[in-house]
């Protein structure tokens, strides 16, 4: 048997104007061509769309993704064959239709394509609604600091006794450093790159980490005489620790040199947050406020003074604009006139005590604290209105973090750490 294959294009001029490639297959004995099959039609697209661009699935659950393919006049194609690919196969599986099941939580992206084009859509998967207890090795070791990877993969926690833990999966495990370098309490923890972190505490300490948090060296060049209460990094060279009696240090070369500002008070500096790369705030006990505009080079304290309450947490909500929380539900923002213009903002509970604040859109923010059991609130208005959510602990909670507005994690005494990936809401 002989197959042999005709082009024909006369008969398909229509299509051959948008561009199509037209093939007429026949298979013949001896050339006769009386039974051919169809024509095989493959028409040039200018663009594949995928619907919804976005979406949330909790672990085990499925949704139905749908593509649509345009041709080059921008007229919708039917009958088109598409194939689809999770970015991450662990996070989310597809079928050929499109179907995406959730395998276990994280963030991926879902890909289609057809005839050479191509669109993409984000998956995030979460493990359950609201705020959930993640178990961990902390031996009931108070925990102070948190920080996550923008991957939300990555994070660490930092707490009494030295104790740093780190996790790879999102919280799901989290292990202990093989070798922190202290027995000192640690406040707070950054990490600069996926292997380069920070971590500070008290007798005036700093760690560093080049092997993602697994073992920790002291810095002896960093000895300000104080205890210090968090860190910031602006970049992978230059940092920022706060600490006791109004101590400032900094860093501008990874942490080789460290030069100290002491500023004009005996207050505590709790909280430190940049929104730019010169524009910073630092927060502490009495109200006090300091802000720099010249990265980190001079620092002034505002006065007066807006409130006489302990400020325990700063974020920034963009590179001019900041908030703060602390004793008695006081918080206080910075006003449209610049980063040394203050006001106070509402209360949020004059019985409530927070300690740890983030802002991961300028919009949407997080406090954590203690009020007869660990609280958790959440602004959706940048901070002119704050609501209680469920936080499933009776601990206080001093530190959040979140790396998107659905992403957080808090930790506290007794070694708890809780987490959501639905923006702290039940559905």
């Amino acid at each position: 048997m002989k197959h042999v294959y005709f082009a024909f294009t006369r008969a398909f001029e229509p299509l051959a104007a948008l561009g199509a490639a037209v093939v007429f297959a026949c298979t013949v004995t001896g050339c006769d061509s009386s039974s051919p099959t169809p024509p095989i039609v493959i028409v040039p697209l200018s663009s594949v769309v995928v619907a919804p661009e976005s979406d949330t699935l909790r672990v085990g659950t499925d949704r139905s993704f749908v593509a649509l393919a345009y041709d080059t006049l921008g007229v919708l194609v039917n009958d088109v064959n598409f194939s689809w690919e999770s970015e991450n196969p662990s996070v989310f599986t597809v079928n050929a239709t499109g179907r995406v099941h959730a395998e276990a939580e994280g963030v991926a992206r879902l890909f289609v394509e057809s005839n050479s084009q191509r669109d993409t859509a984000v998956v995030f998967v979460y493990p359950d609604t609201g705020w959930v207890l993640q178990p961990n090795p902390s031996s009931g070791s108070n925990l102070n600091g948190v920080y996550f990877r923008q991957d939300g993969q990555l994070g660490w926690a930092v707490g009494d006794g030295g104790r740093i833990m780190r996790t790879t999966n999102a919280g799901a495990d989290w292990v202990n450093a093989s070798a922190t370098g202290t027995s000192f309490s640690l406040q707070g923890v950054w990490f600069t790159s996926d292997l380069e972190g920070w971590a500070v505490g008290s007798g005036s300490t700093v760690l560093k980490s080049v092997d993602g948090g697994d073992n920790w060296t002291r810095v002896m060049s960093a000895n300000p005489g104080e205890n210090l209460l968090d860190v910031v990094f602006v970049s992978a060279t230059r940092g920022f620790a706060v600490g006791a009696n109004g101590t400032l240090i900094r860093t501008t070369d990874r942490g080789v040199t460290w030069d100290e500002t002491n500023l004009p008070t005996a207050f505590a500096l709790n909280a430190v947050s940049f929104g730019s790369d010169s524009t910073g705030w630092a927060v502490g006990n009495g109200g006090l406020i300091a802000f720099t505009t010249d990265r980190g080079d001079s620092w002034d304290v505002l006065s007066p003074f807006v409130t006489s309450s302990a400020l325990n947490g700063v974020s920034t909500l963009g590179p001019f604009m900041a908030y703060a929380a602390g004793f008695g539900g006081v918080t206080t923002r910075t006003t449209v006139t610049g980063p040394d213009s203050w006001e106070l903002g509402p209360n949020v509970g004059a019985s409530n005590l927070i300690e740890g604040l983030h802002f991961p859109t300028s919009l949407i923010g997080y406090a954590v604290g203690f009020n007869s059991g660990g609280i958790v609130l959440r602004t959706e208005d940048g901070g002119q209105n704050w609501f209680p959510q469920v936080s499933r602990t009776t601990s206080q909670l001093n530190d959040v973090w979140f790396v998107d507005a659905l992403r957080g994690w808090a930790v506290g005494e007794g070694g708890v750490i809780i987490h959501t990936a639905s923006g702290g809401r039940a559905f």
